[in-house]
């Protein structure tokens, strides 16, 4: 009995590593192709470039305006903690947006 179940687990050990190795091996064996043409791939890049700012620049707005309403509630209860919090939260939002609106003087599509 112990000798069958030795047996078995060697077997399911060996059965693992040969069925992981199938598997990588299909996995890894993908052909990518690049896109055709001259400009194709500096075309791509721009506008995965431009989405991502656009995205970053309205996430740092929205960051912006949760420091606003942060920092109106603290003025009406007079917290001076909360109030630096929403200052804080709220000037982190518009430098990061202002960073996404500038992004042109730093030469990211040459």
């Amino acid at each position: 009995m112990k000798l069958r179940m030795k047996k078995n687990a060697k077997f399911a050990k060996i059965f693992t590593v040969l069925f992981t190795i199938a598997v990588m091996t299909s996995l890894c064996a993908v052909t990518a192709f690049a896109t055709g043409g001259a400009g194709g791939s500096e075309a791509a890049y721009q506008s995965t470039i431009t989405f991502f700012i656009t995205w970053i620049r309205r996430i740092g707005m929205m960051v912006a305006f949760v420091g606003a309403i942060m920092f109106a509630l603290a003025i009406k209860n007079n917290d001076a903690e909360q109030k630096q919090a929403g200052l804080i939260t709220m000037i982190a939002g518009f430098i990061v947006a202002a960073l996404c609106a500038a992004s042109s003087m730093f030469d990211l599509f040459t």
